[in-house]
C-alpha cells in the first residue's frame, strides 16, 4: 500500500500550550480544557548536535571524520500580545511562561495576579503544532523577555528561552491493522516520532483518554510502542497518525496599547515609545554526561532589566539631564489598560536614569533615556501585576 500523501505544512495551523513541570525535563501535558498560547506571529523551536573533527592524521587535507558531541540545548521564541483574562485576580494568557521568566506567582483571588522575581525559575513542558506535525520541548524555562510598548497594535511580548530535549509527532498512517488493545502499532515511517510524542488515530477519532504515548520508537521494523493499548474496533490499514494535543481555551483579549501611562517618580510623563529588556538567563548543564546524551538541569544566573523612553523634547525635560549626571534614581511604572480585570502594571521601584539624548526627528526634536532597574532588597528590581 502506499504511503500517505506527502502533504505541505500550512502556516495558519498552529496550536501551542505551556504546562508547568513538576520536575524538570519531566513532560507535563496539556488538560483538554488547558489554557492556549496565541503566537503574534509564529513560534520557533530547535535543537542541534554538535561535532567534533576527529584528530587523526592521514595523507588528506579533508575531514574525514567527525563524532556526535552531547546535545547542547535547544532555544525557542514566542511572540505574544498582553492578553488578559477579564476577570480580576484570574491569571492571563502566558501565564506559565511569565512565572517561569520571573520565578514567583502570587494570586490574589477577584483582585490581582502579580509574578516577581525568585531566586529559582520552574520549568515546563512546551508544545507547537505547527502544520501536520507537533513539536514538543521538555525542560524549557523562559529566560528573556522584551517589551515595546506605543500608541499602536497591542502590546507585544517577544519571550526566548532554551530547553532540554526536544522531540515530535508528525502526520503518518497505520501500514498492518492493529487489534484492539494492541500496545503496538506498524506505520510507514517511525522517523516521524521521537519516544514521549502523543498521538491519535485521526481517522477513527481515537485519542484514548488524552492521546497515546509513544514509549519506544523502532526505525527498522518501523513500529511505534504506546503506553495504552488502542481503542475498540483496533486501528486499520492507511488510518491517519498524528500528533495529538487538546483543543484548549483561549484566553482574555489583547490589551491596546494606546491605552498606556506612564509615571517617572510618581509624575505622570507623555511618551512616544518604552520599551523593556528583561534577561534572567540560565545555564544549562549541557557539559555533562547524561544517559540520555541531552541536559538534565539548569542554574540560575544574575538578571538584568533594563529599557528606555523615547519622547518630544520639551522645555522642562532639561532637568533631566541633571538627573542623568548626578546618577537620580526614580521609581517608574507602567499602566496598559483602563478596566478592571483588562489592566497590566509594570512597576520598577528603583531606575538609575542616564542622561538623555536628544535627536532630530524634523520638524520636532525628540529625547530618549535609557535606565537600568535594580533590586532594593533583591528579588523585588520589576513586577507584573495583572489585576
Amino acid at each position: 500500500m502506499p504511503a500517505p500523501t506527502n502533504i505541505i505544512g500550512a502556516a495558519r495551523q498552529q496550536t501551542v500550550f505551556a504546562v508547568k513541570e513538576t520536575m524538570r525535563g519531566a513532560m507535563a501535558f496539556p488538560a483538554a480544557a488547558a489554557p492556549l498560547i496565541i503566537p503574534a506571529g509564529y513560534v520557533d523551536l530547535s535543537q542541534n548536535p554538535s561535532f567534533t573533527n576527529s584528530e587523526e592524521v592521514k595523507n588528506s587535507r579533508d575531514v574525514l571524520a567527525q563524532f556526535q558531541d552531547a546535545m547542547l540545548a535547544g532555544t525557542f521564541s514566542i511572540p505574544i500580545y498582553a492578553r488578559p483574562d477579564g476577570t480580576a485576580g484570574s491569571v492571563p494568557m502566558g501565564d506559565v511562561l511569565f512565572e517561569s521568566l520571573l520565578g514567583s506567582k502570587a494570586v490574589s483571588g477577584g483582585s490581582a495576579v502579580v509574578y516577581s522575581p525568585a531566586m529559582s525559575k520552574p520549568s515546563f513542558s512546551l508544545f507547537a503544532k505547527r502544520g501536520h506535525t507537533v513539536f514538543f520541548a521538555l525542560g524549557a524555562v523562559a529566560e528573556t523577555l522584551r517589551l515595546s510598548a506605543k500608541n499602536k497594535g497591542a502590546v507585544l511580548f517577544e519571550v526566548g528561552g532554551s530547553f532540554m530535549q526536544m522531540g515530535w509527532a508528525g502526520r503518518d498512517a497505520v501500514k498492518t491493522t492493529a487489534t484492539a488493545d494492541a500496545t503496538s502499532v506498524q506505520v510507514y515511517d517511525a522517523k516521524k516520532y521521537t519516544v514521549g510524542a502523543v498521538i491519535w488515530n485521526a481517522t477513527k477519532a481515537d485519542k484514548g483518554v488524552n492521546g497515546y504515548t509513544v514509549t519506544a520508537v523502532n526505525t527498522i521494523t518501523n513500529t511505534l510502542t504506546l503506553s495504552t493499548g488502542v481503542g475498540a474496533g483496533g486501528w486499520t490499514q492507511d488510518d491517519i497518525i498524528e500528533g495529538y494535543l487538546p483543543a484548549g481555551t483561549s484566553v482574555g483579549a489583547p490589551l491596546e496599547s494606546r491605552k498606556t501611562s506612564l509615571t517617572i517618580g510618581g509624575i505622570t510623563k507623555s511618551i512616544k515609545e518604552l520599551s523593556l529588556s528583561y534577561d534572567d538567563k540560565v545555564k544549562m548543564l549541557d557539559d555533562e554526561i547524561t544517559t540520555n546524551g541531552y541536559p538534565t538541569d539548569y542554574a540560575e544566573n544574575n538578571r538584568s532589566v533594563t529599557g528606555s523612553l523615547s519622547s518630544y523634547f520639551r522645555q522642562n525635560d532639561m532637568a533631566q539631564f541633571m538627573d542623568g549626571i548626578a546618577g537620580s534614581e526614580q521609581a517608574i511604572s507602567l499602566i496598559v489598560g483602563d478596566t478592571a480585570g483588562k489592566k497590566l502594571q509594570i512597576d520598577m521601584p528603583r531606575c538609575k536614569l542616564q542622561v538623555p539624548k536628544v535627536s532630530a526627528n524634523a520638524p520636532t526634536l525628540d529625547v530618549s533615556i535609557d535606565y537600568t532597574a535594580l533590586g532594593t532588597e533583591g528579588e523585588d528590581s520589576i513586577t507584573l501585576t495583572w489585576k
